[in-house]
């Protein structure tokens, strides 16, 4: 039962991901859905009948309620850093969808404005918070795989053109930032660099293969890490009819090898015992064939990390800095692709 105590959350925007954070402050302790924002006066009525929730049409407006504690962001990508400047101004807590920006430099500013306001910054990167890819983390982390030498993220996921028709901001290098990289791939870059550290250099190529779009929807690229490991990503939204992303990551005292959310295989002198392992294919393609494949525990997971980090005055699973790592990575990796010379990320 809701209480007044409880931390008011307003979502911004009313796409599907806005539905997967709807259901996450229902489930989240000591957190409450207390409105919603859509630029369209003519959606406002439908999106107030499906969450039950005052529609604001103003996000100035939004940011004036008393009720009003944190915003989530399901806005378009390119909206993101104005909108967390604004709420950090209002002195309300963001979490923020991925990309959280589509500049290094809107992500540094995102990063300054909600510490100089005092207020939380997470970025909803919330595959971190699968019990495997943590289980994998923590053996990397305790030197369970050795000296990190090679790490591979894969993204063979499918959409239609319907998909991209279906809003003018989708596919466009103004409001969606990049494709296959950028809006779907980057939440596996986010765990390719959680696991190997930060790259030193990048090469890429890009191609636009089998949609109409501005953006790419395939790309493949190589990089070193700092650490001297050597690393690859690969990424398409041409992959018919979709298949499950793929995470390996190799040391030099085992390696493991990840599908969708789950272990193929693990090879060290201590493998865990993980309970979410399944065989290869198990997991089905999920996110990889529809934008509506997503299971909703991960942001369930990760907004309510983000209402503990609030009422503790912690930094949450995924701050800023972080979420400011793969949109360097995914730019590096562009201007890679644009001049044919390697780059290092910024």
């Amino acid at each position: 039962m809701a209480s007044a105590s409880d931390l008011g959350i307003a979502i911004v925007g009313a796409g599907v991901v806005a539905r997967y954070h709807a259901q996450a402050i229902a489930k989240a302790r000591g957190a409450r859905l207390v409105a919603t924002c859509r630029s369209d006066p003519g959606k406002a009525a439908a999106a107030q009948a499906e969450f039950g929730v005052p529609c604001e049409t103003s996000y100035d407006a939004l940011l004036a309620r008393r009720d009003v504690d944190a915003v989530c962001l399901c806005t378009p990508s390119g909206l993101h850093a104005a909108q967390t400047l604004a709420a950090a101004r209002a002195k309300k807590h963001v979490l923020v969808e991925k990309p959280m920006a589509l500049t290094v430099e809107d992500a540094d500013a995102m990063i300054a404005a909600c510490y100089e306001a005092g207020v939380t910054l997470g970025v909803a990167l919330q595959r971190r918070t699968e019990p495997a890819y943590q289980a994998v983390r923590g053996a990397i982390a305790a030197g369970g795989l050795g000296r990190p030498v090679a790490g591979l993220a894969l993204v063979p996921y499918f959409r239609a053109q319907s998909y991209y028709d279906s809003a003018k901001w989708r596919g466009t290098w103004a409001e969606d930032g990049g494709g296959a990289l950028m809006n779907q791939g980057i939440h596996i870059v986010d765990l390719l660099l959680w696991f190997m550290g930060d790259p030193d250099e990048v090469q890429g190529r890009a191609a636009t293969l089998s949609h109409s779009i501005e953006v790419e929807d395939s790309l493949a690229a190589s990089l070193r890490f700092k650490s001297g490991a050597l690393g690859s990503v690969v990424a398409t939204t041409s992959a018919s009819p979709g298949f499950a992303h793929r995470v390996e990551v190799y040391g030099t005292r085992g390696g493991v090898q990840l599908e969708a959310e789950a272990v193929v295989r693990w090879e060290s002198e201590a493998p865990p015992t993980l309970s979410q392992s399944v065989a290869p294919g198990a997991s089905g393609a999920g996110a990889g064939a529809s934008p509506t494949g997503l299971a909703p525990a991960g942001h369930m997971r990760i907004l309510a990390d983000f209402v503990s980090a609030v009422r503790d005055g912690r930094p949450p699973l995924v701050p800023g800095e972080e979420g400011r790592r793969s949109v360097s990575l995914v730019l590096a990796i562009y201007e890679a692709a644009r001049t044919g010379r390697p780059t290092r990320p910024r």
